[in-house]
């Protein structure tokens, strides 16, 4: 389930919530668990993805370059010269 981060509009008080998708919005209806203040919002924040490592993510080995460097000698007005991989 995914984290949710909210903050109390009176006290300024940030927390987090695990909840599922479809309740996120609950905790707006409820109190702020520091000040009892009926103001709680939830707050628009950067998703948590994880390592990109244990996601599988992995930068391109050299062959990866060396066939982009084939493909732009092939093709004269290719744009690949601005190609961070060659």
């Amino acid at each position: 389930m995914p984290t949710y981060d909210y903050v109390c509009q009176e006290c300024k008080h940030h927390f987090e919530l695990i909840t599922k998708i479809d309740n996120r919005k609950d905790a707006e209806e409820e109190p702020c668990p520091n000040c009892t203040a009926p103001a709680v919002e939830l707050v628009m924040s950067a998703p948590a993805i994880g390592d990109p490592v244990r996601l599988g993510i992995t930068r391109p080995d050299g062959g990866f370059s060396e066939v982009l460097q084939k493909i732009h000698k092939s093709n004269r007005g290719s744009q690949l010269h601005n190609s961070r991989y060659i």
